[in-house]
């Protein structure tokens, strides 16, 4: 009987002594030693939400200017008449020329000359107005030193500035909530910094401003639109943002400015359809005037 043959290995079997010595059960996939280990996939990292700003309160509000309260005590002169004014300012928005397209909701409030309260009436008008709208949003395209966004103590938040700078960024990230209910406060964002005083250095072009405030009012469309600007006579702002607004509202320092300045301020504005005029520090000697009937929130006594 002849002696069995020896058993042959496997192809596979001698490859893999080859290959990796006398491991003749090793696995030779893993014997190549030219095989990358295959990297473990990176971790994602969490998303961060900055949490939000608590809303401008009504300290700040009152001193920059506001004498408009929501559900207030009392009511006065001045009072009245801005609430004879924002009632007219939203019947524009809701009938005017252009109350059909985002324009008719934007609304410029500028002046003549500096220092005849345009300020004063935007913040009020916006205030009064948030009462009877869905929303408003107040915009302050000035950006001077002490103006708006320095009085509320916002100057170095992203506002204006960026929306106008940059195409791509969302406008409903940048307006503030403030202590009124359905007022939001953009703020003019130079930079993040503080401009010098007169200084009007890298700004926008009025266009990419215009196009900025078309965006704010095409996301936001069910609010208005209160821009306060610089005064017609001094920047070319007022006057390019009249030609995207549906109403322009001219605040006139009663006791001072000129006829003439007026003149050449509504010249600079007509591109808008609907031009109206304010008057401020009117002196009245009759007592047929807003709040010479008692006071509407106390008693009548005498």
């Amino acid at each position: 009987m002849s002696p069995a043959a020896p058993q042959r290995t496997h192809l596979v079997e001698r490859a893999a002594e080859l290959l990796g010595g006398h491991g003749g059960t090793q696995d030779w996939r893993t014997a190549r030693p030219d095989t990358p280990p295959i990297p473990e996939a990176p971790a994602r990292p969490a998303t961060v939400v900055p949490p939000e700003p608590p809303p401008i309160a009504s300290e700040r509000l009152q001193a920059t200017g506001l004498i408009v309260a929501q559900n207030g005590p009392g009511r006065s002169r001045a009072v009245e008449e801005i609430a004879v004014v924002q009632h007219q300012m939203l019947r524009t928005v809701q009938e005017g020329p252009r109350s059909s397209t985002p324009q008719g909701r934007i609304v410029v409030v500028t002046s003549a000359l500096p220092g005849e309260g345009k300020t004063f009436a935007a913040l009020n008008l916006a205030a009064a107005a948030a009462g009877g709208a869905a929303g408003v949003v107040l915009v302050d395209v000035d950006g001077r030193q002490g103006g708006c966004s320095h009085a509320l103590d916002v100057a170095g938040r992203p506002g204006l500035y960026q929306l106008a700078s940059d195409p791509a960024l969302r406008p409903t990230t940048l307006p503030l909530r403030t202590a009124v209910d359905r007022l939001l406060f953009l703020p003019h964002g130079v930079g993040g910094v503080a401009p010098e005083p007169g200084s009007r250095r890298d700004l926008p072009s009025g266009a990419a401003m215009a196009d900025a405030i078309l965006r704010l009012a095409s996301a936001l469309p069910r609010h208005v639109i209160v821009l306060d600007t610089p005064p017609s006579l001094s920047t070319s702002e007022a006057s390019t943002l009249a030609s995207i607004a549906g109403q322009v509202i001219l605040v006139v320092d009663a006791e001072r400015t000129q006829r003439n300045e007026v003149e050449a301020a509504l010249d600079m504005l007509e591109a808008c359809p609907v031009l109206q005029l304010l008057l401020n520090r009117v002196r009245f000697s009759a007592n047929d005037t807003f709040g010479a009937h008692g006071s509407y929130g106390a008693p009548d006594v005498g």
